[in-house]
């Protein structure tokens, strides 16, 4: 298997955040960011691996900033190692208040996704 470069897998994503997304304070749902979290890592795992791949896990994730209502949410994937058939992914998560200018670093987590081949068992990762 041919090695990959990390740039060619790299994913960033932005969302403004909007009321849906958030509770009646305006304060944006965790679940709503980890899902960010996930599709960002899940699409840089793919475009690594050129297959399906399954989110195995997901280290710990502390919301060190809120997110509000209309914060744009910007959410940067990269592969930071790979396995046999597993492959790690780093994320890093900010929010720009777009009003103000202001920036902030709200979390940063690691995932590990498995790749399959078409009937659903791992498959071989190709190295970085």
């Amino acid at each position: 298997m041919t090695a990959r470069r990390v740039r060619d897998s790299q994913t960033t994503m932005c969302q403004q955040m909007e009321p849906g997304d958030a509770n009646p304070s305006g304060d944006v749902h965790g679940g709503t960011i980890m899902k960010m979290v996930d599709t960002a890592a899940g699409v840089t795992a793919t475009r690594h691996c050129r297959g399906r791949v399954v989110t195995a896990t997901l280290d710990s994730m502390s919301f060190l900033h809120p997110v509000h209502v209309g914060d744009l949410v910007t959410v940067r994937a990269s592969v930071n190692d790979v396995g046999s058939t597993s492959m790690e992914v780093g994320v890093h998560i900010d929010t720009e208040n777009l009003a103000t200018g202001k920036r902030n670093h709200v979390a940063s987590a690691y995932l590990i996704f498995v790749a399959l081949d078409e009937r659903g068992r791992p498959a071989s990762v190709p190295p970085v």
